[in-house]
């Protein structure tokens, strides 16, 4: 009755507009004829296979869909609704589907295959590699197999039995319901039981694995599994590195000619049966094809067949600035304002609203970095009742550590137009009108708004006490309380200590002296006091969608969300009241996220970011997050 249901909610989810769809692809091995198994099918929407599989390769399947149609993949998004990876197994074999794009079955799978003597065929078109993931301070480069057996059984329990620290072993693990706990079991454990894990070391989604690993207690002494394609990508922004086993370590390269001594495929899976002519063999052939592969390859997964190698953050609309792995940005005149774009998905409450990590492209639609940022931000202040913001972006690299044990370098800044950008050396970050205050370890850097350094430093040459500065931090961190904010040529340090909470301790940029003001007094200078007037809208009860790299000022959107017993439905419009119904989202899940950027109309849901100019809704970019939800 579940798998039912989850059919009946896969259909539901298709009255979305901008339903969960992209393009993963993997490879395979080519037949022995050397004809495009395309040529000798002609696929139309009335022949097409019932397609499902993992979250994580739907994007695959609308790739596929798009090359094998000849149509645009947001054109072929309703085509394709997959489920986890057990409900697609069950789907198949009980009928509802004729075609699987899917990792491993488990052990539930194979009992209902095993009673109704269903027989399919399987192959691989795609190798991915199963790895640990530690702190990227953890001084442990490579360990065994076999070690890591011992980690998970606690034979092994301190890093200085690695060659490492004198340290705890935090092994943190997965849900029993997901893949990579199933590999785990399978590739390491071999039948051997893991030791029995506390509570708050087993973790529900990748993206927690990954931050747990990251942050746990603080230390680097967390170690976690994951598998290449997720880690690979998470690791740029979260302060990780992948060990080596048995002193190989993870590439393309070595997954592909298994020198590397984990590795698992991806499996495109049909019927045993099925016709020499029926469309699910013509599919399942074009996918173990060169032509199929190249199509893999260009999603980003280590394809059987090397036809070459691919970012992995290639958009299905848009450009790239270049081939190739693009993880810094390089300063150029050229790109005009430069935007934010979703190009990878860790979980639905980190590091973001959005749970997503950013690159930067052109107005036009060109990445100019690959998904790289923890977050990528115009800088904004309130002021006058207003957002507004500075012509400056704020690029974050993971979080700053919060152990208590100094800050990591983490923020850079640079300009609105890419023409310039600092190193990441700053921890935390605060705008205002008059600027950035850029806080690294005990020295402040104030940064003009055009990006001019005028003044750099030290708590010392300040007068600020240890426990000031750390006050300071601390309220900025969290975004509460006063300490660290600028108003006019002062920075406030902290409240005056009394009873009252009337009066602020502040530092003049101007004459370098500690000054105590009124709280009424500060806001003021910082453009915060006065009468706030409420803003009207053409459509009564209307809440507005600010342009958040353009400030208040900008053109932006209404929106409407109405709640009945069907679930919620919010409906959006300009803001001169003119509906714009294909924006119309259901169901109120956690990953539909409307925003305005840039004069683009950000669309994110579970595995695709879209943007759309705000003018004519024409889609100037798309790019698909590579979400593992099993």
């Amino acid at each position: 009755m579940k798998r039912y249901l989850s059919l009946l909610l896969s259909a539901l989810l298709l009255l979305t507009l901008f339903s969960a769809c992209g393009g993963t692809k993997r490879t395979g091995e080519t037949p022995e004829s050397q004809r495009d198994p395309v040529e000798e099918y002609h696929f139309t929407r009335e022949n097409l296979p019932r397609l499902d599989g993992s979250t994580s390769t739907a994007p695959l399947a609308v790739a596929m869909c798009a090359e094998l149609l000849g149509e645009s993949p947001e054109a072929v998004e309703e085509l394709v609704q997959f489920n986890k990876t057990t409900t697609a197994y069950f789907n198949l074999l009980d009928g509802y589907a004729d075609l699987l794009i899917i990792g491993e079955a488990n052990e539930d799978v194979l009992a209902h295959k095993e009673e109704l003597g269903f027989e399919w065929e399987k192959q691989p078109f795609a190798t991915d590699a199963f790895v640990f993931v530690v702190n990227e301070d953890n001084p442990v480069d490579s360990i065994t197999v076999e070690q890591a057996k011992k980690i998970y059984t606690g034979e092994i329990a301190n890093w200085k039995q690695l060659g490492g620290e004198d340290r705890p072993i935090i092994a943190l693990q997965r849900n029993a319901e997901a893949g990579s706990q199933t590999l785990m079991e399978k590739l390491v454990m071999q039948g051997t039981p893991m030791i029995e894990a506390p509570k708050d070391y087993i973790v529900a989604t990748m993206g927690q694995l990954m931050e747990a690993v990251r942050s746990y207690d603080g230390s680097p002494g967390a170690i976690g599994y994951s598998v290449y394609y997720y880690a690979e990508e998470m690791k740029m922004a979260q302060g990780l590195k992948l060990l080596k086993l048995e002193g190989v370590e993870p590439t393309p390269d070595t997954i592909r000619s298994e020198t590397y001594p984990l590795v698992n495929p991806k499996y495109v899976v049909i019927p045993a049966d099925a016709a020499e002519d029926a469309p699910n063999r013509a599919m399942f052939n074009w996918l173990l094809s060169e032509a199929g592969q190249t199509v893999v390859a260009k999603e980003g997964y280590v394809s059987i067949l090397d036809v070459g190698t691919y970012p992995k953050t290639a958009p299905t609309v848009g450009t790239r600035l270049r081939e190739g792995y693009m993880g810094d940005l390089l300063p150029s005149d050229s790109y005009g304002e430069l935007i934010p774009y979703a190009g990878f998905r860790l979980m639905d409450d980190w590091p973001s609203d959005t749970g997503c990590l950013y690159g930067l492209m052109t107005r036009d639609g060109m990445a100019v970095t690959d998904a790289v940022y923890a977050s990528a931000e115009r800088a904004q202040y309130f002021d006058g009742g207003l957002w507004k913001t500075l012509p400056l972006l704020v690029l974050r690299r993971g979080e700053e550590n919060t152990s208590g044990e100094g800050f990591s370098t983490r923020l850079a800044v640079a300009a609105a137009d890419g023409s310039w950008i600092t190193p990441f050396r700053y921890n935390i970050v605060t705008a205002t009108r008059e600027g950035l205050l850029l806080f690294s370890g005990e020295t402040l850097t104030v940064m003009e708004p055009d990006g001019g350094i005028s003044q750099t430093l030290t708590r010392m040459e300040m007068g600020v006490s240890e426990e000031e500065w750390a006050g300071m931090k601390e309220n900025l961190r969290w975004g509460e309380g006063i300490g660290g904010r600028r108003a006019g040529d002062f920075f406030s340090i902290g409240w005056v200590q009394d009873d009252k909470y009337e009066k602020v301790v502040c530092y003049s940029l101007a004459t370098h002296e500690r000054v105590e003001m009124t709280y009424d007094t500060f806001l003021d200078l910082a453009g915060l006091g006065g009468d706030y007037e409420e803003p009207t809208y053409p459509i009564e009860d209307a809440w507005p969608v600010h342009d958040r790299v353009r400030g208040d000022g900008a053109p932006y959107l209404l929106y409407i969300a109405e709640y009945g017993e069907a679930g919620s439905t919010t409906r959006y419009y300009r803001m001169d009241g003119t509906p714009l119904p294909e924006l119309t989202q259901t169901g109120g899940n956690w990953y539909q996220r409307i925003n305005v950027v840039g004069g683009l109309v950000e669309v994110l849901d579970l595995n695709a970011a879209s943007y759309y100019d705000l003018d004519t809704m024409e889609c100037v970019f798309r790019t698909f997050l590579g979400y593992e939800a099993d």
